[in-house]
């Protein structure tokens, strides 16, 4: 399990690994110090589009992809999986909720499975199922800097909010968020907003 805030590094990391996986098979040759696995399928829920022609909304693309890895691992055969941000086409309750189910159920079939999520609820469900591993930044005179390093553990920082700070939004937006998120993080509980 990969978390890390926006922009650091999950999406890239995983293609990369995708991509090494995909030469180690076909012309065995990698971008890596060392690499070691058995032939398995490469398989990936990422980069999922809505589809208008079809009638499909980003969140039925995006399950009709994850079905596809449930379905290769159904037929037991050897997979590697990767998924990047499980789910996000939906509401916060049941996408955790359906992400963690997903999860422990691919983690008891057959195949290994990467997978990326802002989520951080994802890494305290998941932490006896799935190694957790994040991306950081760090901010300095109000710039947001990436160090593009994989560390080990759940990410413990965030930067939507500083970001919208970088991008000039009102200020009364970005205070009324940080206390809004900070609340939140205090008592795991949202505050009401205040009427105008």
């Amino acid at each position: 399990m990969i978390t890390g805030s926006n922009a650091s590094g999950k999406s890239t990391y995983i293609k990369a690994v995708a991509i090494n996986a995909i030469l180690a098979q076909t012309i065995h040759t990698v971008l890596a110090k060392t690499w070691t696995m058995k032939p398995s399928y490469i398989v990936t829920s990422m980069a999922i589009q809505d589809n208008v022609l079809d009638g499909d909304s980003y969140f039925i693309a995006e399950i009709k992809s994850l079905k596809r890895i449930i379905q290769l691992s159904k037929e037991k055969k050897p997979l590697i999986s990767f998924v990047d941000e499980i789910l996000k086409g939906t509401n916060t309750i049941e996408r955790i909720s359906a992400s963690a189910a997903i999860m422990e159920w691919l983690s008891a079939n057959k195949g290994m499975n990467i997978i990326a999520s802002h989520d951080i609820e994802l890494t305290e469900i998941a932490e006896g199922v799935y190694t957790n591993y994040h991306f950081r930044e760090s901010i300095k005179d109000g710039e947001v800097l990436f160090d593009y390093k994989i560390h080990e553990g759940p990410s413990v920082t965030r930067n939507a909010i500083k970001l919208l700070e970088i991008l000039d939004y009102p200020e009364s937006v970005t205070n009324q968020a940080n206390q809004l998120a900070q609340h939140f993080t205090d008592i795991r509980e949202w505050k009401e907003l205040n009427a105008v």
